[in-house]
């Protein structure tokens, strides 16, 4: 059973009409597929699919929607895409995992990938929501850059880093960067590849999780010290509040004089949610943008901006220390 779900909207629709509407969308996007049509298939799986999803949550009938979307014959064809099998089955044990990720960044299925496992994949890596993937990238490059311009000896934390695909073609991996750009996740598999791409450049990779980092002092031998920027682009949307609040606490503590931190979380809007959920067993921790500032607020920033990605799924806050620069951690 999902439980990261938000409040129930007020309607609470009978399970037959509920059941009938889904049933007449899937049939709709299966028959697009069947005609060489993915991309309008997914553009029925993304808001109106979505909105279904919502009702089901608000009625607490999520159990006989899940159920009549995983006995009809869509189910079975969107499987063939490598990014929703994966998802679905979770190799690493979450979905969402780095290797996800490249599907969306360089569009490329994996050896073995039925025509239309490869058809499918093309609509699913571009639809709104990976296209909220694409940006972020380029956002939290133009940020490494902004740093590795501007600032002699720059310092760099990206958290839960993934493979690190925004320093491919950023200032970090050219001889201008003379600072230090760490990555830092908990798994080796990750870490394993972003050493690999970055040999040779100014990057040092932690293995490490939010624990640890939370346990561990800021400065001196055993902490990573403090930084210009700090940024964690995918993780808080499996953080539940509280972790949330703690972990945004110890990284304001890791801010330079002047650094910034920012954040990303999906938003309870966002028009792929359904479709995630439903299909690809891919729940998260979804806030909406007066939630997130509340969050930061809560744990001692000193300022707070924030802003949507052009597709609408993404909020994103900007925070600077308090005026000590040095907040408590929440307990």
């Amino acid at each position: 059973m999902i439980t990261s779900f938000d409040a129930p909207p007020a309607a609470r629709p009978l399970l037959p009409m509920l059941a009938a509407r889904l049933t007449v969308l899937l049939d709709d996007a299966a028959a697009h597929i069947d005609r060489g049509q993915s991309v309008n298939a997914f553009r029925l799986l993304g808001a109106p699919l979505s909105a279904l999803w919502a009702e089901a949550r608000g009625s607490s009938r999520t159990d006989e929607a899940l159920a009549l979307v995983r006995a009809h014959r869509l189910f079975a064809l969107v499987r063939q895409d490598p990014y929703t099998e994966r998802a679905a089955t979770k190799p690493r044990g979450y979905a969402g995992d780095a290797v996800m990720m490249d599907y969306v960044y360089r569009g490329q299925a994996p050896e073995g990938t039925s025509a239309l496992g490869r058809e499918i994949m093309a609509a699913t890596t571009r639809s709104p929501m990976g296209l909220s993937v694409l940006y972020r990238r380029v956002l939290l490059r133009s940020l490494i850059d902004d740093v590795a311009a501007s600032i002699d000896g720059g310092r760099i934390l990206s958290v839960a880093s993934g493979h690190c695909r925004e320093l491919e073609g950023s200032l970090v991996m050219s001889p201008l960067f003379q600072g230090e750009f760490v990555a830092l996740d908990q798994d080796p598999l990750s870490c394993a590849e972003v050493s690999r791409c970055t040999a040779g450049h100014r990057v040092r990779v932690v293995q490490q999780g939010v624990r640890e980092l939370l346990a561990r002092p800021v400065d001196g031998g055993e902490g990573l010290g403090c930084f210009d920027l700090v940024y964690s682009a995918g993780l808080y949307d499996y953080l539940p509040e509280v972790l949330a609040r703690r972990l945004t606490a110890r990284l304001l503590q890791m801010l330079r004089p002047g650094g910034r931190l920012l954040l990303a979380n999906f938003v309870p809007t966002g028009s792929g949610r359904g479709y995630m959920e439903m299909f690809m067993d891919w729940p998260l921790i979804v806030r909406n943008e007066v939630a997130f500032r509340e969050m930061a607020v809560a744990a001692g920033a000193g300022s707070v901006s924030s802003f949507h990605d052009p597709h609408r799924n993404v909020v994103y806050i900007e925070l600077g220390a308090g005026q000590t620069g040095r907040s408590e951690v929440p307990a």
